[in-house]
C-alpha cells in the first residue's frame, strides 16, 4: 500500500537554482551603499529565512541594527522584483519529476520563505505547465517556515494527514519544517546547503537527484 500521497516543495534551491538572480539583487544594493559585496558560496548561506534574513546576514553587523535597515530591505525587494527571471532555472531532473508525479496522480503544492508577492511571477514563468494545488510565500502576519502552520494549511487543503506528505527540501530550516509538521523529510542534495546539514536537521533521506523522490510513490506490496 501506498504510504504518501502528497508532497510540498520548497522552491528557492530545490526547484528553482535562484541563487544568481537573488546575490545579484542584494550585491547590487550594497555595491550602491559602499558595503562590501558577497560571491555565491555565500549567499548559498544567506538565503533560506526570507528577503530581511537575507539582508541582515549580508550586511556588516553594525548596519544591520540600524535605522537604514528597513530601507535597504524595501531596496532589495525592489530591485529583486525587476530582475528575479534572468538567471534563474529549474534544476535539472525538475521537470521529469513534476511530469512523474502528475503522471502518478499525486498532488503537490510550494511553500516558500521568499515574499509571497514574487510567488505567482516565478510558478507562472517556470511551472506553467503544472498544476499545483496551492502555491505559499512568506505572507505578512502569518507564521513563516520552519513554524508548522502553512505546511498543516496546505495539507488541509490538499485533504491529506501531514504523515502522508513527503517534504522536499535543500536547506535546514526546510527540514526543521518538515520535522515540526510531521511530514516526511527529504533533502535536496542539488540545493544550498550540504547533505551532512540536511541529515543534522532531521532528514529521513537524502536524494541526489530530483526524480529518486518517485520512488517514495511506487506502491508496496
Amino acid at each position: 500500500m501506498q504510504r504518501f500521497k502528497g508532497v510540498i516543495f520548497d522552491l528557492d534551491g530545490t526547484l528553482l537554482d535562484t541563487i544568481q538572480d537573488i546575490a545579484n539583487a542584494m550585491n547590487t544594493v550594497l555595491q550602491r551603499y559602499n558595503f562590501p559585496t558577497h560571491d555565491l558560496d555565500s549567499y548559498r548561506f544567506f538565503i533560506g529565512s526570507g528577503i530581511a534574513k537575507l539582508v541582515e546576514r549580508s550586511l556588516p553587523s553594525e548596519v544591520s541594527e540600524s535605522a537604514k535597515y528597513s530601507k535597504l530591505v524595501e531596496e532589495v525587494f525592489q530591485e529583486y522584483a525587476l530582475h528575479l527571471n534572468k538567471f534563474t532555472a529549474p534544476y535539472s531532473g525538475v521537470v521529469d519529476l513534476l511530469d512523474g508525479l502528475t503522471q502518478l496522480g499525486v498532488p503537490f503544492a510550494i511553500l516558500s520563505n521568499k515574499a509571497d508577492e514574487f510567488m505567482d511571477e516565478v510558478v507562472s514563468n517556470y511551472f506553467s505547465k503544472w498544476n499545483f494545488a496551492v502555491v505559499l510565500g512568506a505572507r505578512y502576519g502569518l507564521p513563516r517556515k520552519p513554524d508548522p502552520y502553512s505546511v498543516l494549511e496546505i495539507a488541509e487543503i490538499m485533504n491529506l494527514q501531514p504523515s502522508e506528505i513527503v517534504y522536499l527540501g535543500d536547506t535546514d530550516i526546510d527540514m526543521q519544517t518538515a520535522v515540526n509538521s510531521g511530514t516526511y523529510a527529504v533533502g535536496a542534495a542539488w540545493g544550498f546547503r550540504s547533505a551532512e546539514e540536511l541529515r543534522a536537521n532531521g532528514a529521513h533521506v537524502v536524494i541526489q537527484n530530483p526524480c529518486e523522490l518517485l520512488e517514495l510513490f511506487q506502491d508496496a506490496d
